[in-house]
């Protein structure tokens, strides 16, 4: 068994190897309508399905899209140029396009390299190929709309930090939804030395069509140099254009000490800069630029939002408070208890914590945040006042 294991592995990683980045990516002068329809075809041949039968609809759910504001809404076009994290899909942005766009904002959700398919494309791409893909969209992007701003999800938030920082010239300003800037672990450094020799700690198959379950270790290598690499450049040179940042003091996919550290050290700095954080321990805040949530809610069985609530509306029809799809990943290899998680009529939700585990043996992770239309209408007013900086 683990011979043929190890044999499909190497198999599924030389067949990746052969597949170029450039296929994710739109190309400079490619409109977006033939991009997402020459992508289209590239996912349905590779994407691992969850149910075959619904094979057009798993597609579509990872493809990029657009959304438009109403036609009543007049001024300048102001759009929101946005990207997901690792592992993930445009699809998890989803919520927070919409709600743009009912704000009267143009979004446009892009996808990274190597994903939406299957977690075996992430093995051979490199954050540059990331960096590509954010830098040829913008150019793209900024050519239809007056106004640029760029939203970015976890890695995608790292991503669109440094192409800010870097052309401050293109972009109003950033939004940030739990960003990365370090990986929550004392170990990630040992993820560059490991990548050269193993592509797996673990490796699960994915129920989420719009989710991978396992991430291959040259992939967090590559968020972990990148997270590194980011960090530098924004504390060496602070304040370059305003920032919304919201994340969840509890997260457990990145470390939020040090995205604190790098608001006060660099985003900070600007006057239009502020953040929002989710907190099921703090009360309050000193500071005139945060804003501090609670999110220790018993009478909604939550205790803290996981790395993926932040940005999640509690309607969403998948991943929402009623949604089709509960987030147990914690208990993957543990069929038993992952079934008991995802079946429990009053199961808790949170971020993977003693204090969670205490209320619940079997407790899910937060996949939406109760504050999500508080949080839209900042981000909206943030983008409202700064547009004419």
């Amino acid at each position: 068994m683990r011979l043929h294991r190890f044999v499909m592995t190497f198999l599924l990683a030389s067949i990746s190897c052969c597949i170029s980045a450039n296929e994710w990516v739109q190309l400079k002068g490619e409109p977006f309508v033939e991009y997402r329809e020459r992508l289209s075809h590239f996912i349905t041949d590779r994407k691992a399905l969850v149910d075959a039968n619904k094979g057009a609809m798993e597609v579509e759910a990872v493809l990029p899209y657009e959304r438009f504001p109403n036609k009543s809404c007049s001024g300048p076009k102001i759009g929101v140029l946005m990207f997901h994290g690792l592992s993930d899909s445009p699809f998890a942005l989803r919520d927070s396009a919409q709600a743009l766009s009912d704000s009267c904002f143009y979004t446009r959700v892009m996808i990274l390299p190597g994903h939406g398919t299957k977690a075996e494309d992430l093995i051979n791409v490199t954050r540059d190929d990331w960096r590509q893909a954010v830098a040829n969209a913008t150019e793209q992007f900024s050519q239809q709309v007056d106004v640029v701003y760029l939203a970015g999800f976890s890695t995608g938030g790292a991503l669109v930090t440094e192409y800010a920082w870097n052309n401050p010239s293109v972009v109003e300003g950033v939004v940030l939804f739990s960003p990365l800037f370090k990986i929550n672990s004392s170990i990630d450094w040992l993820a560059p030395l490991l990548s050269p020799f193993i592509n797996w700690l673990d490796h699960h198959e994915s129920d989420d069509y719009a989710k991978y379950a396992s991430i291959p270790v040259p992939a967090i290598a590559e968020a972990y140099k990148l997270a590194k690499e980011v960090r530098q450049i924004v504390v060496d040179t602070p304040a370059k254009v305003p920032v919304f940042l919201a994340l969840s003091e509890e997260d457990a996919t990145v470390d939020s000490s040090v995205t604190l550290e790098v608001f006060n050290a660099s985003f900070k700095g600007h006057p239009y800069s502020e953040m929002v954080l989710y907190s099921a321990i703090q009360q309050a805040a000193f500071d005139e630029q945060v804003e501090i949530i609670n999110t220790d809610l018993p009478e909604q069985r939550i205790f803290g939002l996981a790395h993926m609530a932040v940005h999640g509306a509690p309607d969403n029809p998948y991943y929402g408070e009623q949604g089709k799809y509960r987030i147990c990943s914690w208990y993957l290899g543990e069929e038993s208890r992952y079934q008991e998680c995802r079946e429990a009529e009053h199961n808790w939700f949170g971020e993977r914590s003693d204090k969670l585990s205490s209320l619940s043996d079997v407790a899910a992770r937060l996949s939406w945040n109760p504050y999500f239309d508080d949080l839209m209408e900042r981000v909206s007013a943030f983008v409202s006042k700064t547009r004419e900086l």
